[in-house]
């Protein structure tokens, strides 16, 4: 069977409407190769605009690209469009809200509720969809990537003396190497606690990616000491940047290296004080009262019946009768006198309370490049790096002092150094392999696709067609010698004429076929070939 396929085969092979149709079909194939290879090498590189899209959002970004007229291509929720439209991409997106991202806010108001849906359910989908506006409201700062929100609300009971109050906790994903300033998260919590009714800023917890707690208990020893310390290295900056500014001037840029140390008291402190001077006392009012009574028939004497009894003949009489005798011969007399005096004294009353961060001692360092000096005369005249005098180390010291309000009663000390700075040896940067460089590998992206449609020009079209446009030749060759090899006079029908394969000449060279077809010219016109061969050699002899 094998023996009888491959003489079948041959036989197929030779055939020549077969052969033709077969090279029209690999040049087909071999145009096609080239176009594809020509597309792929012009073909601009497509980088995603954004990843793990959910269907909705990558159809609106879809039809947003479009309209845009920009090129893209969806793969498995990717979006990827082509790297020299990347930002005009984003942009376009980005006016347009694009992407919204998988969670709901309060567009869950807008989609049907249902004729069933519980009370339940809908506190749940409003806790939900504050939440979700929570989140993109504190995502939209410029130094947080996403954030999540967790709402913590008590139902309120009326049997109940004393409701829990709400609370919550936010998730801020900060962008790589930024940071959440105290402020900033300080407006982070009074946005979402100004945004749920009795919720207060004490109850509101942030945290970040790395499960850092944000927020402190201002109350809080821990809390204190961090500001505090926030507040000395401010002190200490705001001092710093003084002297850098005074001096760069004079100095110049990157000479002048300042360092402050505050020492400050937090400590806080009430003092009531009451004084009195040491004057003399002085007078304020006086007020004096005097009462004198005179009179001869005045009763004088105790009042009763002891007055009016004679006294006993051998017995002392009694003191008022006494009395009576005696100013009975004189008038009867009474005085009385009262004075009543207020001093003023000296009185000083103080309240005193000392301010939080009062500055107790500051020392300062300040360490001095030296400067360049121009040093000799005419063509050798060169910039060398000299040291600072004496006196420009003491006008520098003067003006630290006066920057930084130096004090000597409560210890201050300044200290101004001069050292050449050691100049650092940035290594440079290593450029890129040649092969590595993004616009050389479009280059040779392209370059190769034009090698390749070339190379398969060369190589495949141009002996295709060749051997396309030589088969009539040929085949008229084959017909002119089976003509030639029949006998004189002899007449065979066309469907008697069939010659093996088997014993089918071999194909024969373009020299070969010229000579053939030569030699059949002679044989049907002798005459008229030797008329051409004539005028051959008489131009020949001619020229």
């Amino acid at each position: 069977m094998a023996t009888m396929s491959m003489p079948a085969v041959r036989q197929l092979k030779d055939i020549p409407a077969l052969r033709q149709l077969a090279v029209l079909a690999g040049i087909a194939a071999a145009v096609a190769v080239g176009l594809l290879i020509w597309s792929w090498s012009q073909r601009p590189g497509y980088v995603p605009v954004y990843a793990d899209l959910s269907d909705r959002d990558a159809a609106e970004v879809a039809d947003v690209l479009r309209g845009a007229n920009i090129p893209m291509r969806l793969e498995s929720g990717t979006v990827t469009v082509p790297q020299s439209q990347l930002y005009d991409a984003r942009l376009k997106l980005a006016a347009q809200g694009l992407p919204h991202g998988n969670a709901q806010g309060f567009e869950m108001m807008q989609q049907d509720q249902g004729f069933g849906t519980s009370q339940f359910v809908e506190s749940a989908r409003y806790q939900h969809a504050l939440e979700t506006e929570l989140s993109r409201t504190i995502g939209s700062l410029q130094p947080i990537r996403g954030a999540r929100v967790h709402l913590a609300i008590p139902k309120p009971s009326a049997f109940a003396r004393k409701n829990d109050a709400p609370s919550a906790s936010v998730f801020v994903e900060l962008y790589s190497g930024r940071t959440l300033e105290a402020d900033q998260v300080a407006s982070i919590v009074h946005l979402v606690a100004s945004s749920v009714p009795g919720l207060q800023p004490e109850a509101v917890t942030v945290i970040d990616q790395f499960g850092h707690l944000l927020t402190n208990d201002a109350d809080s020893a821990l809390a204190r000491t961090a500001e505090q310390f926030d507040y000395t290295r401010r002190v200490e900056s705001d001092y710093t940047r003084r002297i850098e500014q005074l001096l760069t001037p004079m100095m110049g840029a990157g000479r002048v290296n300042a360092q402050v140390a505050a020492d400050i008291d937090f400590s806080e402190t009430e003092e009531a004080r009451e004084q009195y001077g040491p004057d003399p006392a002085k007078v304020r009012t006086e007020q004096i009262s005097e009462d004198v009574q005179r009179g001869t028939k005045t009763p004088t004497g105790v009042p009763g019946a002891t007055s009016n009894t004679p006294p006993a003949q051998n017995a002392n009489p009694p003191l008022n009768q006494l009395a009576g005798r005696a100013s009975a011969d004189s008038d009867v007399q009474s005085q009385s006198k009262q004075e009543n005096r207020t001093y003023e004294l000296d009185r000083t009353l103080s309240h005193t309370r000392k301010s939080v961060g009062r500055l107790k001692r500051l020392s300062v360092a300040v360490l001095v490049d030296h400067v360049p000096t121009l040093q000799g005369e005419g063509k050798d005249q060169k910039t060398v790096m000299a040291a600072l005098t004496p006196d420009q180390l003491s006008k520098v010291e003067a003006l630290v002092k006066e920057a930084v309000g130096f004090d000597a009663s409560r210890g201050d000390t300044v200290s101004v150094q001069n050292a050449p700075f050691v100049e650092q040896q940035v290594a440079p940067i290593e450029a890129l392999p040649v092969w590595q460089q993004p616009q050389v590998l479009s280059i040779a992206r392209q370059a190769g696709g034009v090698l390749l449609v070339l190379a398969l020009i060369l190589f495949i079209l141009r002996p295709a067609l060749r051997q396309l446009l030589a088969a009539p030749v040929q085949a008229a060759a084959l017909e002119g010698t089976v003509e030639d090899r029949r006998p004189a006079g002899e007449s065979v029908a066309l469907a008697d004429d069939r010659v093996s394969l088997e014993s089918a000449p071999p194909p024969v060279s373009p020299y070969e076929q010229k000579l053939q077809i030569a030699r059949k010219a002679v044989g049907e016109d002798p005459k008229r070939v030797a008329q051409v061969v004539k005028s051959w050699i008489g131009q020949e002899s001619g020229t």
